[in-house]
C-alpha cells in the first residue's frame, strides 16, 4: 500500500511542476492533535477575557510578558501594524535589518512562527519580573523556537527602558534581528506574496489568503489528474487475463480515483508552507482515513463481486445471498476501526468512546435478538445447505419452491402460487423434505381385488411384474409386486419400485402407463378392481338378490 503512496507522489510532482511548492522548508509532524488545539484556544480566550473585565486597559500594557503578547496578538488581529511596531526592540540592529519595515518585520514573523508553534497564552508570566527560574537573564523570557536547517533560534521577549524611567516588554532585539534569516530559509516566494498582495486579506483555518487559493486550485486540479493516473493503471491491469473487466474498471473509476484525489490534494496542500495550526486541522479532518476508507471499500466490493462471479461459474449460486450480507458487516467493522483510531489521533478518549459503543451495542443486540436469530438461521442454511433456492420442499404442511434465503426470512412459492414468508430462525429449526435432492421417485401403490382364483391372481401377479421390469424407466432392481393381504373378501396387492427420474411430470407419465397396464392385465385375467368395502345386513333374502 505505502508503495503505491510513494508512486503517486512520484506522478503527481511529474504531473505538476514544482512551481506550485510557493513555501520554503519542511514543518515538523503536529504532535498536536485538534482537541487539544481546540482546548488551548478556550483557554487564552477565557483568559483574554478575564483579563480585559479585571483591567480594561490590560491589553495596551507591556509591564508583562502576558501583557506585551496579548497586546501584540490583538494589533495583529485588527492589522495596525503601527501599534503593533511598539512591541519590537530595534535597539542596536538597524543596520541588520536594513530596510524592512515594522509590518514587514511582523508579517514575516507571525508566518514563520505559526509553522512550526501554537501560541499558548496561559503559559507566558503575567508577572512584571517574568520568569525567574528559567535558567534565562531575569529581564528575558523565551516564549518558542523557530528550527531551522543548521540552528535553532529562540524568540524571546525582553525587557527593555520605555524612556520614560520605567521598563517595558518587547520582542527582544536579538530576536528581530533574526527575522530576515528566518524568512529566507522558511518565507513563501516571490510569486506568493504577489497573489498575497493581490488577493483580498483574510485568512481560514488558520491559512492565509494565497494558501486558501492554493488549496481550491489542488482540489480542481487532482481530479482531472487522478482520473488520468487512475485511467493508467486500470489500462495496465486489464492486460492481466481475467473474467472480471467490468470490476476492475468500476473499481478504478470509483474507489481507486477517489483515493488518488485525496491523496493528490493532500500533497499539494501539503506544499502551500501551511500553519501548524492548519496542518492540525487538515490532520483532523481526516484525508488520509477518509482516502483509505474509501479505497478498502472499493476492494472489498471488488473481491466480493469476483467471488460472486467465480461461484456462478462453478454453480455455487447457492452462496451469492450470504457473500453480500458478509461483505457489508466486514465493511461495518473496517469503518467502525478506522472511525476509532482517527478520534485516538484527534485527542479523544478511546475508553470512553469504546464503553459507549459497548453499551451501546448491547441494547442494540437486546433490541435486535430476533434479527440475530434470522441471521444465524440463514448462515445455518448456507453451511447446511438443507435446501436451496430453486429446490422444491415440504416445510411442515407448506409444500413449494424455494424463491430466495435472506438475512431474515425464506420465501417460498406454494403450489397454488402464494407466497410464504418464514423466520429463518424457525426454518432452519425443523425438518425439512427436499424432493428435488432426490435420485429417483417412487411409485408406491396398494390395489383392491375382489377375490379371485388362485390361479388368476397368479397370472395377474405375474403379468405386473413383467410389465414393470421391462418399463425402460422403471428400475429393474427395485421392483417388489406381492399379495400382500385379504380384508373383506378382496385381494391387497403391494407395487412398490423406483422410476428414474426427479422430474414429477415425467414421474406421473411413468405412473399413468403403469396404472394403465394394471388396468388391462386384470381386464383380461376377468380380475375385478374394488374399493373399501362396507358391510350390510339385509332383513329379508330379496332385499340381497336386488341389491347384488
Amino acid at each position: 500500500m505505502w508503495n503505491i503512496s510513494k508512486c503517486m507522489a512520484m506522478l503527481a510532482i511529474l504531473i505538476f511542476p514544482a512551481t506550485l511548492s510557493w513555501a520554503q522548508g519542511d514543518e515538523p509532524a503536529p504532535d498536536v492533535s485538534a482537541r487539544e488545539l481546540i482546548e488551548t484556544a478556550q483557554k487564552s480566550e477565557q483568559l483574554v477575557e478575564e483579563i480585559s473585565s479585571t483591567d480594561p486597559n490590560a491589553l495596551e500594557d507591556q509591564a508583562s510578558p502576558l501583557a506585551a503578547m496579548l497586546g501584540l496578538r490583538e494589533a495583529m488581529r485588527k492589522h495596525d501594524y503601527e501599534a503593533a511596531g511598539k512591541f519590537l526592540d530595534r535597539r542596536y540592529i538597524e543596520d541588520e535589518i536594513g530596510d524592512f519595515t515594522d509590518e514587514q518585520l511582523l508579517r514575516a514573523l507571525s508566518y514563520v512562527w505559526n509553522r512550526q508553534n501554537i501560541l499558548d497564552i496561559t503559559a507566558i508570566s503575567d508577572a512584571p519580573e517574568g520568569k525567574l527560574n528559567d535558567g534565562l537573564p531575569n529581564y528575558r523570557d523565551q516564549i518558542g523556537l523557530v528550527t531551522l536547517s543548521d540552528e535553532e533560534v529562540p524568540i524571546y521577549l525582553q525587557r527593555v527602558p520605555d524612556g520614560k524611567g520605567g521598563r517595558i516588554w518587547k520582542l527582544s532585539n536579538a530576536t528581530v534581528a533574526k527575522i530576515p534569516l528566518m524568512w529566507d530559509e522558511l518565507g513563501f516566494n516571490e510569486a506568493a506574496i504577489k497573489v498575497s498582495n493581490f488577493l483580498p486579506e483574510f485568512t481560514f483555518m488558520g491559512m492565509q489568503n494565497w494558501q486558501v487559493l492554493g488549496a481550491v486550485i489542488a482540489f480542481i486540479l487532482a481530479w482531472p489528474a487522478a482520473a488520468i493516473i487512475s485511467y493508467v493503471l486500470m489500462r495496465i491491469a486489464l492486460l492481466i487475463p481475467n473474467r472480471f473487466p467490468l470490476g476492475i474498471k468500476r473499481f478504478f473509476k470509483g474507489s481507486f480515483r477517489f483515493f488518488l484525489f485525496l491523496h493528490l490534494v493532500r500533497y499539494f496542500i501539503g506544499e502551500l508552507g501551511l500553519s501548524l495550526t492548519a496542518r492540525i486541522l487538515i490532520e483532523s479532518a481526516g484525508f488520509d482515513y477518509i482516502a483509505w476508507t474509501v479505497l478498502i471499500m472499493g476492494l472489498l466490493s471488488l473481491l466480493r463481486d469476483y467471488q460472486i462471479r467465480k461461484m456462478q461459474y462453478a454453480g455455487n449460486t447457492h452462496y451469492v445471498a450470504l457473500l453480500k450480507p458478509f461483505t457489508t458487516i466486514v465493511k461495518v467493522m473496517v469503518v467502525t476501526i478506522i472511525a476509532l483510531y482517527w478520534a485516538k489521533q484527534a485527542g479523544y478518549d478511546m475508553s470512553t468512546i469504546l464503553a459507549g459503543l459497548g453499551v451501546g451495542s448491547l441494547a442494540v443486540a437486546l433490541a435486535a435478538q430476533k434479527t440475530l436469530e434470522n441471521v444465524i438461521g440463514a448462515i445455518t442454511l448456507y453451511t447446511a445447505r438443507p435446501v436451496s433456492a430453486g429446490d422444491f420442499c415440504r416445510f411442515g404442511d407448506v409444500t413449494g419452491t424455494v424463491e430466495e434465503i435472506g438475512l431474515r426470512s425464506t420465501l417460498i412459492r406454494t403450489l397454488d402460487r402464494s407466497m410464504v414468508v418464514i423466520p429463518n430462525s424457525v426454518f432452519s429449526s425443523v425438518e425439512i423434505e427436499n424432493f428435488t435432492q432426490r435420485d429417483r421417485i417412487r411409485f408406491f401403490r396398494r390395489y383392491q381385488m375382489i377375490l379371485p382364483s388362485r390361479e388368476q391372481l397368479e397370472h395377474v401377479l405375474e403379468a405386473v411384474r413383467e410389465m414393470m421390469s421391462k418399463h425402460e424407466k422403471v428400475l429393474a432392481d427395485t421392483v417388489s409386486v406381492r399379495f400382500e393381504n385379504i380384508q373383506a373378501g378382496t385381494a391387497i396387492l403391494r407395487l412398490d419400485a423406483g422410476v428414474d427420474t426427479v422430474i414429477f411430470q415425467e414421474f406421473l407419465v411413468v405412473a399413468e402407463e403403469l396404472n394403465l397396464g394394471i388396468v388391462e392385465i386384470g381386464d383380461a385375467s376377468g380380475a375385478r378392481f374394488d374399493g373399501p368395502r362396507q358391510l350390510i345386513e339385509f332383513e329379508h333374502p330379496e332385499e340381497q338378490a336386488s341389491a347384488s
